[in-house]
């Protein structure tokens, strides 16, 4: 199944061409977890219809490096190769091998959009064609959502009602929705009217009407997703925006909090770190307090081998040696991207991860200085990422972490384009 579905995507991609295989990706990724979970088989995780399509975009990427000259494939590689090297020879001594692999195939498709974005946004109107496909593609997922709160199917274990709509869990589909707000709040920066550079991006009148009307719909759903880091990483998108571009947005910033105190089961989310911060007994131990005590345990480990780690995927492998409380199944992730590195590539892994991060948010200043003030979402974006890192499992998330990765890869290569126009221009000679 798996080489049939990738033949058939690949010649899809080879047929309709490259940039038509990735506007379908992005149109239509986000609402097919549901129906690829259906196709897993022999009990492997990630052997099904969606292992075909990872395939499919390295195929992809690797095929336009080698038939599109023109596009250098450089400012990718500084970005990734670091990481995905670091990886690479982590696995070699992992305890589990095949996991490892395939999380630096998993990393491989991130680079992979990341470099896909270089050769298909040329200037502002193509980043703007690929961010509306991204909105677009959320269309799927928020009618989805609405239906599983309509029909009581947003009921979530312990944590009650959350809604996850088609992805395998809520902080996922949190993410996605973060991101999806940061896109929606890029493309309206501009005051719609012209193309110059730092203006923004021309819209519709009623595509604007559009855009704005689905801002409230989001974050509704954000909320609902109980998905506490996402809930500071979309006020810090609103704050963004509000501040520099539209102060009605402000609005939206200011009644979070108020949203989050008036609801019951949003304020329990916000009460549950108020208690359980001791370990008396594990049902008592609030979620961040389980992290912490989680992390410690990591850390005494790392100091172990603090310069190449444990291995890549080590984490579950060994936790249950160093943590303290029983785990279900003797393993769980390790829910902080910082600490996964540190402990399964040490320092060096942990730099290399960090890199790609100061380089981006090191382009997106740039993007800023050179007046395109839409930039500011995107660092918005970023950060707010980051700081999801920091508490939950980011590297699996694929879905969402692809749309991302488009949209930095795009940015960054309107940065190229800019640089590209400026070295074009005639030089006037003195009379």
């Amino acid at each position: 199944m798996l080489i049939a579905a990738s033949a058939l995507l690949i010649l899809f991609a080879w047929f309709a061409g490259p940039r038509r295989f990735v506007e379908a990706v992005l149109l239509t990724r986000s609402a097919l977890d549901p129906i690829f979970n259906l196709t897993k088989v022999g009990g492997l995780e990630d052997m099904g219809v969606g292992a075909a399509v990872n395939l499919a975009v390295l195929v992809v990427a690797v095929a336009c490096v080698a038939t599109r000259p023109r596009v250098r494939p450089g400012p990718t590689a500084i970005l990734w190769l670091p990481l995905l090297l670091v990886c690479l020879v982590s696995s070699r001594f992992a305890p589990d091998p095949g996991a490892a692999i395939r999380l630096v195939m998993l990393l491989a498709t991130h680079a992979a959009f990341c470099l896909l974005a270089f050769y298909f946004v040329r200037d502002l109107a193509d980043l703007r064609r690929f961010l509306l496909i991204i909105v677009a593609g959320s269309i799927a997922p928020t009618l989805y959502a609405g239906l599983q709160l309509a029909l009581g199917w947003a009921e979530f274990g312990e944590d009650g009602t959350r809604v996850y709509s088609s992805f395998p869990h809520p902080n996922i589909y949190a993410f996605y929705l973060m991101t999806i707000l940061a896109v929606v709040l890029t493309l309206l920066t501009g005051k719609g009217s012209a193309k110059a550079s730092g203006k923004g991006f021309v819209l519709s009148p009623r595509l604007r009407r559009a855009l704005v009307l689905y801002v409230p719909v989001l974050l509704g759903l954000i909320l609902l997703t109980k998905t506490r880091s996402a809930w500071a990483g979309a006020g810090l998108i609103l704050l963004t925006h509000g501040l520099l571009f539209d102060r009605r947005t402000l609005l939206y910033f200011l009644s979070l909090p108020v949203a989050l105190l008036a609801v019951p089961e949003l304020a329990e989310r916000l009460a549950d770190l108020q208690q359980g911060n001791t370990m008396d007994a594990y049902e008592k131990l609030n979620s961040y307090a389980f992290r912490m005590l989680l992390w410690q345990g990591a850390m005494t480990w790392f100091w172990e081998r603090p310069l190449f780690g444990w291995g890549l995927s080590s984490f579950g492998h060994y936790v249950a040696q160093f943590f303290p409380l029983p785990l279900e199944n003797d393993t769980i992730d390790s829910h902080s991207v910082y600490v996964q590195f540190l402990f399964e590539t040490g320092v060096i892994g942990f730099l290399a991860y960090l890199w790609l991060y100061v380089r981006v948010i090191t382009l997106t200043g740039k993007l800023i200085l050179r007046g395109e003030r839409w930039a500011w979402m995107i660092l918005a974006m970023t950060v707010g990422y980051l700081s999801m890192a920091y508490s939950d499992n980011m590297l699996y998330y694929l879905v969402p972490t692809w749309y991302m990765w488009f949209v930095l890869g795009g940015a960054c290569a309107v940065l190229g384009q800019r640089r590209a126009v400026h070295r074009r221009r005639p030089v006037a000679l003195p009379a």
